[in-house]
């Protein structure tokens, strides 16, 4: 019993990581993902989760990376 503890908290701590290595996404988003897709999921929301995660984060820096352009026909200053 305190096997099993202790290897399903290294993979509660470990997959988050490993999923996330290579992403340009903060691995707390990964790590949130990942327990949020399991509780929400299961195991493959473990998996899911990340990515939907990931997607959103990304589209939301996109959203406020485009800002608010001028008009056209206006002068900058």
């Amino acid at each position: 019993m305190i096997w099993c503890i202790i290897v399903a908290l290294m993979d509660n701590v470990l997959k988050p990581l490993l999923l996330g290595r290579g992403l340009p996404v903060p691995i707390l988003v990964v790590f949130l993902g990942a327990m949020g897709g399991f509780i929400a999921m299961g195991i493959l929301g473990l998996f899911v989760g990340p990515i939907i995660l990931s997607v959103g984060y990304k589209l939301f820096l996109a959203w406020l990376d485009a800002g608010i352009e001028p008009a056209p026909g206006s002068t900058q200053g």
